[in-house]
């Protein structure tokens, strides 16, 4: 990994100001995504409400969980296996939108829509991610993915849980609208620059190079990072009063 990114001077005060030491976990609604996914398979749908991953919410009807199950069903995922890849995948989308996912419940049909494409790429994802230690595969990954209905906020999440492999010194991150907004805006830090391209695959690689250069630095983990940084959402780089 590259040492050539220093850390942004904003970015220890930003650590210190979320007091959370780990990502909640996150609440969704079942009953919407069946709504939204009339066609799809029961065995699919049946993740949502599956007990060994998720539990019941203090909210009727809602389920919550949490970043640490979700890896855990990664790592028991079969690529070859489309049933439980898709089970996995659909996961990874209730989670990254919570009780406020509207669009991504008409993204995630959309993309459910050219079933074999999302097949295809989510395995694609899986081998490139997963097959070297040299973070050039992230601009691989991010670059060959091309499924109608899931963006890039939301290709990341699924390269976040998907494409870990154990012992290497980095691994894929979440970059979404809210991490993008606190990088510009609360640390000063423009991707294009660090990248030295304005393409947006080199751009996700030195983002990901350069969360885990601050962690190495810092002695927090990368993943830490990338959760304070949704978290803020750019706030703390808006002027008082604005």
């Amino acid at each position: 990994m590259s040492d050539k990114y220093s850390i942004p001077a904003s970015l220890p005060r930003l650590l210190e100001s979320v007091c959370i030491a780990d990502q909640p976990a996150v609440r969704f609604r079942p009953g919407s995504w069946r709504t939204a996914l009339p066609e799809v398979d029961p065995q699919v749908l049946g993740v949502l409400t599956d007990s060994t991953i998720t539990w019941p919410s203090k909210t009727e009807g809602d389920s919550v969980v949490d970043r640490g199950a979700i890896h855990d069903l990664l790592d028991r995922t079969d690529p070859d296996h489309e049933t439980d890849l898709l089970r996995a995948f659909l996961l990874v989308q209730a989670w990254g939108a919570g009780t406020t996912g509207s669009r991504t419940l008409r993204h995630t049909a959309r993309a459910f829509d050219h079933r074999e494409r999302l097949v295809s790429e989510l395995r694609s994802a899986i081998s490139t991610l997963r097959g070297s230690g040299d973070p050039a595969v992230l601009v691989d990954a991010y670059g060959n993915w091309k499924c109608p209905g899931v963006g890039p906020s939301f290709f990341t999440k699924w390269f976040a849980f998907a494409g870990r492999r154990a012992g290497r010194s980095w691994q894929p991150l979440i970059l979404d609208d809210r991490v993008y907004r606190s990088l510009n805006r609360s640390l000063d830090v423009r991707l294009v620059d660090l990248a030295g391209s304005r393409a947006r695959s080199a751009r996700y690689r030195s983002y990901v190079e350069a969360v885990h250069a601050w962690g190495h630095e810092l002695g927090v983990s990368a993943e830490r990072i990338e959760y304070v940084l949704f978290r803020d959402n750019g706030i703390a780089g808006q002027a008082p009063g604005s």
